[in-house]
């Protein structure tokens, strides 16, 4: 939640917006790089954009040793500072994932097959669209994500499927196509996603954070096997982790800890925790479910207690308190399914 050192957020967005201003008639990027190398080092992914707004990109798959255009996969198209190729371990396929739209931040792939001196794009079957939580509705606006996990053999491809709509609701499945020189590819395998810590965090109260959770996913190191996410913040919004816990009967428990705004010290300094309500978004759930307060659990800056640093686990049920001077562990806090229980 923001505390009482918001009241400095308006002035330091009102540096970010002017600072961009600035920026726009810049040329902030390189006019080319190279990235996404195949793992035979024969090819890769050139990058090439323009140098003013909206900065317009192309990419293309190029032999590495001559820098000749083997495939041009998109021209002038929005910019995408992450797209790129994911590779079979022969270096025979290769997926290409991309945004398609800035706005909405939906992403595409395109799957692409080696034929001699070049590769043809191969046409993907139709994919069902997941089914989304009975509260979204089918009219609202949404970001749309089509992005390959891996390459589970060198013809078999691994894909996410995940709508994401502005309010916060998501459906995601995961689909396993397999490839045949002799015929289209087929599906043989999709299964949606259970619920996960993303499901959570993007339900998360208006005014959690800066701008709404699904906004700062580009910021995001997800871990959705162990409950676990970090995010890097930026001018108007301090960095942050989050984590999940389950109540004894399979309730989710998120716990959000943020670091101080525009300070080296990445560590947290607040700890809030955010239960399932009844309209199926999260809320705010009673601080004193955990014994160790922060500096700013009262409203109030607390100096007494400005020292102490949360860590959550990405791994198991203990919270730990740390002191910022020290690096010494102050308190251990173990979560027992129903409240957040300090080691003696």
């Amino acid at each position: 939640m923001l505390h009482a050192r918001a009241c400095c957020v308006w002035a330091i967005r009102q540096a970010v917006i002017i600072s961009s201003v600035l920026l726009a008639n810049a040329p902030l990027f390189a006019d080319s790089y190279v990235d996404s190398k195949s793992p035979d080092g024969k090819f890769a992914l050139q990058v090439t954009r323009g140098d003013k707004q909206p900065f317009p990109q192309s990419d293309a798959l190029i032999e590495q040793g001559s820098g000749k255009v083997v495939v041009d996969l998109d021209n002038d198209q929005p910019f995408d500072p992450e797209a790129k190729l994911v590779w079979t371990t022969d270096s025979q396929r290769f997926a290409y994932v991309r945004r398609t739209d800035e706005n909405t931040e939906s992403l595409s792939t395109r799957v692409f097959q080696r034929n001699g001196a070049t590769f043809d794009e191969i046409k993907l079957p139709d994919l069902r669209a997941p089914k989304m939580p009975a509260q979204a509705s089918a009219s609202a606006r949404k970001s749309v994500r089509i992005k390959p996990i891996r390459w589970s053999g060198p013809a078999s491809l691994e894909l996410e499927y995940e709508i994401i709509t502005w309010s916060g609701w998501r459906g995601a499945e995961k689909i396993a196509l397999q490839f045949d020189r002799q015929g289209p590819p087929s599906i043989v395998k999709a299964k949606p996603e259970p619920l996960s810590i993303l499901d959570y965090y993007l339900l998360l109260p208006d005014g959690t954070l800066e701008t709404p959770a699904r906004l700062w996913l580009h910021n995001a190191t997800v871990d959705k096997e162990n409950g676990y996410m970090s995010v890097s913040g930026d001018g108007a919004q301090p960095s942050f982790e989050v984590a999940l816990f389950r109540y004894r009967d399979g309730r989710p428990l998120l716990a959000l800890c943020s670091a101080e705004l525009e300070s080296e010290d990445y560590h947290c300094i607040t700890l809030d925790l955010f239960e399932l309500g009844a309209d199926g978004r999260m809320q705010k759930a009673p601080r004193k479910i955990f014994p160790i307060l922060d500096q700013w659990s009262s409203g109030e800056h607390n100096k007494k207690i400005e020292d102490f640093r949360f860590y959550l686990p990405r791994q198991g049920r203990t919270v730990l308190v740390r002191s910022a001077k020290t690096k010494k562990i102050l308190h251990k806090v173990t979560w027992n399914g129903e409240k957040f229980v300090q080691e003696k």
